[in-house]
């Protein structure tokens, strides 16, 4: 049983750090496309 926790540990610590690099990844295109969308309606309404 020591053995599956050991592994259990291993599993999610590793889908720990690629959810962490996706975030990281993600992130910015996020806010880039938010900044991108304001900007947007900003010019949109000053027609």
């Amino acid at each position: 049983m020591e053995a599956m926790d050991i592994i259990y540990i291993l599993v999610a610590l590793v889908l720990a750090v690629v959810a962490f690099y996706v975030l990281v990844w993600l992130l910015p295109v996020i806010v880039v496309l938010i900044i991108a969308y304001v900007i947007y309606v900003f010019l949109r309404e000053g027609r």
